[in-house]
């Protein structure tokens, strides 16, 4: 009996903390994603180009990267958040894609 209640106790505990990094992640991921949006609007405003409208990324999706404005920074987590990229086209136009990319879990590595 002892040993149900202990592992229950246990799969309680780890479902909560698994929510808890689950929503921190995505702050961390969302803050990120909004330094990045506040420095492609300042480029935006200073270069007189208007603000790029983000887009989500989808399968093949053609991407002109002439000039590489800002991207979201790296959030090391065990599973999937995304970031942003800002770009300049060969034309010269502003555009911010959004995209998935899978978080490298360093806390599994022995």
């Amino acid at each position: 009996m002892n040993i149900i209640k202990v592992a229950l106790t246990v799969a309680l505990l780890s479902s909560t903390q698994l929510a808890f990094s689950k929503s921190s992640v995505e702050q961390v991921s969302q803050k990120h994603q909004e330094q990045t949006i506040d420095v492609t609007r300042k480029y935006a405003l200073d270069n007189n180009k208007k603000e790029p409208v983000i887009v989500d990324y989808k399968y093949g999706m053609k991407i002109d990267v002439a000039k590489l404005i800002h991207q979201t920074k790296d959030v090391e987590v065990c599973g999937n958040y995304k970031k942003i990229m800002s770009y300049e086209d060969a034309q010269g136009e502003l555009h911010s894609v959004r995209y998935t990319l899978l978080g490298d879990c360093r806390s599994s590595r022995g």
